[in-house]
């Protein structure tokens, strides 16, 4: 019972993952994964500045070399609308506490308005998933940490001409922005910067690693769970309890005919011994 309970619930959890996973596609997909092209989209408008990286099985490992680390992400959007969401799945091994986006959007060059926050946890030994509202950060960002007119209204606005990505950003000590300086081989692993036009989107969405790793989670909670339910108890009747016999239909049947046959031939040896008198 425990194994059926078990597997049952498996199998529902892992049902309900591919299926999210199935209508969770985003709008922009930055997949660092090896073997996914995704360097094919980078540096063009930028080139890389004090950042080296190196592609593994589903993550690229990003190394700062001091001076304000970025390069370009080269993919565009017709319409920012569709890439207000933003989820980030990082392994933060440096002591940034942001990753920085640039929009350049409706052709705008960067110059600090632009710049969106992804705030992250800083020496982190275990992979986070964050997931930002980009408008809204966007002005907070500017508000907060660059030198220039309070923005009001978001700049991420229009069409999406490319992206400059600053991987890992932290403030000064006296909470300021550094101008993205980190020192050298400063880390982050990168798996994926997906964007989406809705949160619930941007929540269902998980690459091929993130999901395996919630299904192994299910899969151990399930096998918990079933482990500490009780098995019940076979129930069995008593033993001095009396055993009803039950005639079946067709016995029954065959009793009355036999008897009525005796009748019958009962009846036929008495009329013949009363004629033969």
């Amino acid at each position: 019972m425990k194994k059926l309970i078990g597997a049952s619930v498996i199998l529902c959890m892992l049902i309900s993952a591919m299926t999210l996973g199935a209508f969770a596609a985003p709008t922009m997909l930055w997949d660092f994964g090896e073997g996914t092209g995704i360097e094919d989209y980078m540096g063009m408008n930028s080139a890389p500045n004090a950042l080296t990286w190196e592609a593994k099985e589903f993550y690229h490992i990003f190394t700062a070399n001091g001076g304000d680390p970025y390069v370009s992400i080269d993919m565009s959007a017709d319409d920012v609308s569709q890439i207000v969401w933003v989820k980030a799945r990082v392994l933060n091994k440096s002591y940034a506490s942001a990753i920085e986006l640039f929009g350049a959007t409706d052709g705008r060059s960067l110059a600090g308005p632009e710049c969106t926050h992804i705030n992250i946890t800083p020496n982190k030994n275990e992979w986070e998933t964050v997931i930002t509202y980009i408008p809204d950060a966007n002005v907070e960002t500017v508000n907060k940490y660059k030198a220039v007119a309070p923005l009001t209204e978001t700049y991420w606005q229009g069409p999406v001409n490319w992206i400059r990505l600053d991987p890992m950003w932290s403030e000064n000590p006296d909470g300021l922005d550094t101008g993205g300086d980190m020192a050298p081989d400063e880390e982050i692993y990168i798996d994926y910067i997906a964007f989406f036009a809705t949160e619930e989107e941007a929540k269902a969405y998980m690459s091929p690693e993130e999901k395996a790793e919630a299904d192994a989670s299910a899969a151990a909670e399930a096998e918990a769970t079933a482990a500490d339910t009780p098995a019940e108890p076979a129930a069995e009747a008593p033993a001095d309890s009396p055993v009803e016999e039950v005639v079946a239909p067709q016995t029954a049947d065959l009793i009355s005919a036999v008897f009525a046959a005796a009748v019958f031939a009962a009846g036929v040896t008495y009329e013949l011994l009363r004629k033969r008198k």
